[in-house]
């Protein structure tokens, strides 16, 4: 191998055999959302919308609505937002009420407070600093690509 970091990599690690893939197709087409999809896209998001809502204290709201993804796909989206002093604490207890609910969930804190869970059907991504008191909540269903008809009458 002439590539300098594939030499050095040999060089450091000798009983390691390197193999470079030739590149893959790209996937096909996803196929097409039927009505029933979209509607249990929306009740999950929607569900788990108010179910986050009513643990927050007077909360903003973005949503839930379709929104396009992609070249016609779409996904439901909500976005809400509160201040609260105790920000770490309501993530806490979501990020303990979703695992609960067996949802992949889990705090990090770094810089700010992040709260991440995800199953199936949604993802979360909550935030919360403490400077500044300010607490966002992101939910996004999975991206579904809807029959031309059922693109069109949700967009």
């Amino acid at each position: 191998m002439t590539d300098p970091f594939f030499a050095a990599l040999r060089a450091r690690r000798p009983d390691v055999d390197i193999v470079i893939l030739p590149p893959q197709d790209p996937p096909g087409p996803s196929p097409e959302a039927r009505a029933d999809e979209l509607s249990r896209s929306a009740e999950v998001v929607d569900a788990t919308v108010a179910a986050i809502a009513a643990r927050l204290p007077e909360p903003t709201s973005d949503g839930p609505r379709w929104e396009t993804y992609a070249s016609k796909k779409l996904r439901r989206w909500a976005q809400l937002e509160a201040r609260a002093a105790d920000g770490d604490a309501i993530l806490a207890g979501l990020d303990q009420s979703f695992r609960d609910a067996r949802w992949h969930s889990e705090v990090a804190v770094k810089a700010f407070h992040r709260w991440t869970a995800s199953q199936s059907d949604a993802e979360i991504v909550g935030t919360w600093s403490a400077s500044h008191h300010g607490l966002v909540v992101t939910v996004t269903g999975r991206v579904l690509r809807p029959a031309a008809d059922l693109l069109e009458a949700l967009t």
